[in-house]
């Protein structure tokens, strides 16, 4: 069971969500990849099969953080969680694809920040905090 969950910001097209179960702390970035999925996208070992047609419209990205590995019996529960926040967009089109990242959590959200959006965290400007929408 989440004991906890809170958005810490919501982009156009980049969501992240801080997890709690437990002890254990997730940090998620849900990233629109406003591309078509590939093959190579699906993470699946090289023996299994997949064919053009069961590839989706656009890819959503779902990568997890934390300080220490992920526990097993969380996967389940992070993988749900994401699916009910990426419910909203049309599913049947869309391909979500979770990946699991060990790092300290704070430093990867000011790592990602940088690369997307060529911004620092503590630099957003109160402006764009005070609505739904970072942007």
């Amino acid at each position: 069971m989440i004991d906890y969950f809170e958005r810490k910001l919501r982009f156009e097209d980049m969501e992240v969500w801080d997890l709690r179960i437990g002890k254990d702390i997730y940090r998620l970035f849900i990233v629109d990849e406003n591309r078509a999925s590939e093959i190579k996208d699906l993470n699946l070992p090289s023996n299994v099969r997949v064919f053009e047609e069961d590839l989706k419209e656009n890819l959503i990205t779902v990568k997890v953080y934390s300080d220490k590995q992920v526990k097993t019996e969380h996967i389940e529960l992070i993988d749900q969680f994401s699916k009910q926040i990426t419910d909203h967009v049309a599913l049947a089109h869309c391909q979500v694809v979770l990946s699991f990242f060990t790092g300290k959590i704070d430093d990867v959200l000011e790592d990602i920040l940088k690369n997307m959006y060529n911004i620092e965290f503590e630099k957003i400007p109160l402006k764009h905090l005070l609505h739904l929408n970072q942007d």
